[in-house]
């Protein structure tokens, strides 16, 4: 037989409206009668009815989620972010995944969650200016923040400092005198993948540097693989790979070994993002930091503060990067003469040596 309300109120003495008021948060009950009733709650393995709470009370302690597919690591711990916070908060997360940024399919991800009685909703999509403000002034019983709008959005958004993020990368290659860049983006659709690209053309270009070809990426390692296979298929030559983000860094790396490019001595490679995994790539991967996890708790964060704000103001929070520097970068050698290659020659000499000391 299952636990009841009755069952608590009876075990912790008290009425099972204080049962109730418990259950749902409520703040005018006393700290020991709170206690009381946690406790008989824990005694009885009572499991409160949320969708019972909800219809009584007329709303939701859920907040809602728009994601791409959480498969992405760096989507994955945004949601991860907002997920903790929100639990902090005293709200569950419902999560609604979208395979892109088609308008119709946000839009009913948006109704699905409306239906659930939220009021609080993170878009974790790239999205338009227009398209943000749109969902804005067609939902205005909701609450948005969004993660990846165009900057100058008249929306609530939280993003990292993509720009000044690139524009490090750069200057760290350019530290380590490489000359000749290669670039891959993330998708065009992304306004953090655009500003990325925007800040490493700028760079690039008023330092004098030379862009030899450009590929766009779906954030997938796959993307990063099959752009320098083709770069280099082309016989395209460079000695700097500038990637959008860790995963297709990884796909960088993993098509330079193969075709026997050694990293970082011929090409240098940066990445963005600072996963996990990049420590453990090979070589360790250079790359810039954001900060996944409290991108997804400060949209919480700010979200739940942003029915305090006047009509007209918005909430619009960029957190800062940082240029992680591990071995897939390091300073040109002179006239392309690299460890690698020296270590070879040793190698050869050796043999040669042997060789004539056995004939002898």
């Amino acid at each position: 037989m299952s636990v009841t309300f009755k069952d608590v109120a009876k075990l912790a003495g008290v009425s099972t409206q204080t049962v109730s008021r418990v259950t749902n948060g409520a703040d005018n009950v006393s700290p020991e009668t709170r206690d009381r009733v946690n406790q008989a709650i824990n005694a009885l393995g009572y499991i409160p009815n949320k969708g019972a709470q909800m219809l009584s009370r007329g709303k939701s302690k859920t907040l809602g989620i728009v994601s791409l597919d959480i498969a992405l690591h760096g989507v994955a711990l945004i949601v991860n972010g907002v997920r903790q916070q929100a639990y902090e908060k005293g709200y569950g997360a419902a999560l609604s995944i979208v395979e892109n940024n088609e308008f119709g399919r946000i839009k009913a991800a948006i109704r699905e969650l409306a239906s659930q009685q939220v009021d609080y909703i993170v878009v974790n999509v790239p999205l338009t200016q227009e398209m943000a403000e749109q969902l804005v002034e067609q939902f205005t019983s909701l609450n948005f923040m969004f993660i990846d709008v165009p900057e100058h959005s008249k929306v609530n958004y939280v993003c990292a400092e993509h720009t000044e993020g690139a524009k490090m990368a750069v200057q760290h290659l350019i530290a380590c005198q490489r000359e000749n860049f290669l670039l891959v983006t993330g998708p065009n659709a992304s306004t953090g993948s655009s500003l990325r690209r925007a800040g490493w053309r700028d760079e690039l270009t008023q330092n004098g540097k030379n862009i030899v070809a450009s590929y766009e990426g779906d954030w997938d390692a796959q993307s990063g693989y099959l752009a320098i296979r083709d770069a280099l298929a082309k016989k395209q030559s460079f000695d700097a790979v500038l990637v959008a983000n860790d995963q297709m860094a990884l796909g960088v790396l993993c098509a330079l070994n193969e075709l026997g490019i050694s990293v970082p001595d011929k090409v240098s490679v940066v990445g963005f993002d600072n996963i996990s995994d990049s420590a453990f790539f090979t070589p360790p991967l250079t790359t810039v930091e954001q900060d996944f996890l409290a991108l997804g708790q400060q949209a919480v964060k700010r979200l739940l503060d942003s029915t305090e704000q006047s009509p007209h103001s918005y909430c619009q929070l960029i957190l800062p990067t940082r240029l992680i520097v591990r071995s897939s970068t390091s300073v040109k050698t002179k006239q392309g003469e690299n460890a690698q290659e020296i270590l070879n020659h040793l190698d050869k000499a050796r043999a040669l040596l042997q060789s004539s000391l056995e004939r002898n």
